[in-house]
């Protein structure tokens, strides 16, 4: 159950790509993102030309890195909870370049 719902919040951030302006963003975006999740299944995400595969498990070597519980990743998805109050707050962990993390964060907002 809660797999599910977090591979939908997951899968809900990456749709953001087929909107022309996010493509254009992500044009030359090509990384790794490590979601390590405390409390079930990790997951990571390749960007690659304004497009994104989810897939299970672990990235041998990511680009960025998010630690966290699924609860947190689904309240930001929902829109509950701001990817920098979750942060700020240390329910998230995150490692790797800023200019890569702030543009996940307009992924996740």
């Amino acid at each position: 159950m809660v797999d599910e719902e977090l591979v939908e919040g997951i899968k809900k951030m990456v749709s953001k790509l087929d909107d022309p302006a996010y493509q254009e963003r992500f044009a030359d975006f090509n990384k790794t993102l490590q979601f390590n999740f405390t409390d079930t299944n990790n997951y990571y995400l390749v960007f690659k030309d304004a497009k994104c595969e989810i897939k299970e498990g672990e990235s041998e070597d990511p680009d960025i890195t998010i630690t966290t519980q699924s609860e947190v990743i689904i309240d930001i998805m929902d829109g509950e909870l701001s990817p920098t109050k979750a942060f700020m707050g240390g329910k998230l962990k995150a490692k790797g370049p800023m200019s890569d993390m702030l543009k996940m964060q307009m992924l996740m907002k």
